[in-house]
């Protein structure tokens, strides 16, 4: 009779784990390893004025108490970041603000224009994508592009109005690393390309992973401690915004 309730509760203790194990590849939580960037130590090019204006209450940007941050580059400190793709994906964090579009433009390291369009601000405030579209020429490898973010205050641009700007350069890397990033987004691909200094492109596949499942909390972990590794503390828990 011992040996019959004995097996009863093994059986009763198998299928408890393999519901749990169903329910957890149903939701699709991934591993709780974390992310964590690992700088590549190249830096931007040094008449690079880089970085950001000050804001004060241009655009509407202070007129409410807040402790939102300033507009802010999704970049390294180094200001400048690492992609395989031929048409990267560039992250600003936009604070509240009354405007309502920005002009974006795309240069050669030599100045050169090489896009630029104008942009709607998302409503709410959060992390804003910006997404070269197929029009684009492909990036060419180991070149420098720099890009800029400029709120539009009024019909005009002003000398003063906000803006932001980085660097990319389009890498070569293992050709199992650039097949999975095209492939498929998994926190995998997110690890393998944080852990290669490929800054751009681990952004982009984790915010696509945080879209496809929203509720998922191990992701917006990641998510934080990506952008804590390199200093973006501030803006860690600002939503995605478009």
């Amino acid at each position: 009779m011992k040996k019959n309730k004995s097996i009863f509760r093994f059986l009763l203790l198998g299928k408890v784990l393999l519901i749990s194990y169903s329910l957890l590849t149903l939701w699709g939580i991934p591993s709780l390893a974390g992310v964590t960037f690992n700088p590549p130590g190249a830096q931007a090019p040094k008449r690079s004025s880089g970085g950001a204006s000050r804001t004060g209450n241009i655009c509407g940007f202070a007129t409410k108490p807040t402790n939102s941050a300033s507009i802010t580059p999704l970049i390294p400190k180094t200001n400048i970041g690492f992609t395989v793709a031929e048409r990267p994906t560039i992250f600003v964090y936009v604070p509240p603000t009354t405007a309502k579009k920005a002009l974006f433009t795309l240069q050669e390291e030599e100045s050169k224009s090489y896009y630029q369009t104008t942009l709607p601000l998302p409503e709410k405030p959060g992390v804003m994508e910006v997404k070269l579209p197929d029009s684009v020429p492909a990036l060419k490898t180991n070149k420098n592009y720099k890009w800029s973010l400029i709120v539009v205050c009024t019909e005009d641009l002003e000398t003063d109005s906000p803006w932001v700007s980085g660097w990319i350069r389009r890498v070569e890397t293992n050709r199992s690393l650039i097949n999975q990033h095209k492939l498929s987004a998994s926190l995998e691909s997110v690890s393998q390309l944080a852990e290669t200094g490929i800054w751009y492109d681990s952004l982009s596949t984790l915010a696509q992973l945080r879209r496809s499942q929203p509720n998922n909390q191990a992701l917006s972990a990641d998510w934080r401690e990506l952008l804590n590794s390199v200093g973006l503390n501030a803006i860690a828990n600002e939503p995605l915004a478009n």
